[in-house]
């Protein structure tokens, strides 16, 4: 690569936690029950049979709500916003339904910031857990104070692209990279295809944590085609695609 830097924007976990609750509360305050609500109506209460571990029902922020929207109607979604967003709710009886409602919150903040977690770690393990994969150097930028957001994150990115833009090294050092043990006795040529996840892995390294993967032992899981012998080593071949990380 050639004047090619990838910026991280990191944050503290226990930050980050508390950010990423906050955010599910403001998606509810901004409209979540109705919006989900309109779906569940129209894509899911019509038909019998439902995956939720498939397609667009997967997605985190609707199957997590789905106990609560098959027991209650949008007039008690409308209810509950209410009592929700209320400036106070002091001596007010509790509306049916915000205990369950509750429960699906907590759990949507749990999925969420665990997703979280797992995108950290993936980008851990794809870019800086090898030395031999051709990767461009990675700056990481504190996003835990906001209020020190200027001299942390802006002013930072800017003195790292205009030193890579002048073609000079820039004022940070870029964040270490280092090789797994792990994956020094693994082949690094070649790719896999797997037929259970329908995806190309390159890198034996990379093979053998996709086949660790969650993901992969879903997958498993809900195929009844699903086996190891599926999967076939191909030679390498420089127009292979890359695999995408396991969320």
């Amino acid at each position: 690569y050639e004047n090619v830097v990838i910026l991280w924007l990191r944050c503290e976990q226990d930050a980050l936690n508390k950010r990423l609750d906050a955010r599910v509360d403001s998606m509810v305050a901004q409209g979540l029950l109705p919006e989900i609500r309109a779906f569940y109506e129209q894509h899911v209460k019509p038909y019998k049979h439902h995956d939720y571990h498939q397609g667009i029902l997967q997605s985190i922020g609707f199957k997590e709500f789905v106990k609560y929207l098959q027991r209650y109607d949008a007039e008690q979604d409308r209810l509950l916003l209410q009592h929700l967003t209320a400036e106070t709710t002091d001596g007010a009886d509790q509306p049916d339904g915000l205990a369950a409602l509750g429960v699906c919150l907590d759990y949507l903040k749990l999925v969420t910031r665990r997703y979280a977690r797992r995108q950290q770690q993936w980008i851990k393990n794809r870019f800086l857990g090898t030395l031999d994969r051709d990767v461009p150097p990675i700056y990481a930028l504190d996003t835990t104070d906001v209020t020190c957001w200027k001299d942390q994150v802006t002013d930072r990115a800017v003195a790292i692209i205009d030193a890579v833009v002048d073609s000079r090294s820039p004022p940070y050092e870029p964040v270490m990279r280092s090789a797994n043990p792990a994956s020094d006795s693994l082949s690094k040529e070649g790719f896999y295809e797997c037929a259970v996840c329908q995806r190309v892995i390159i890198g034996e390294y990379q093979w053998q944590l996709h086949l660790r993967s969650n993901k992969h032992r879903k997958v498993a899981k809900r195929s009844a085609a699903a086996s190891l012998g599926g999967v076939v080593e191909k030679k390498p071949a420089p127009n292979a695609p890359e695999a995408a990380p396991d969320t």
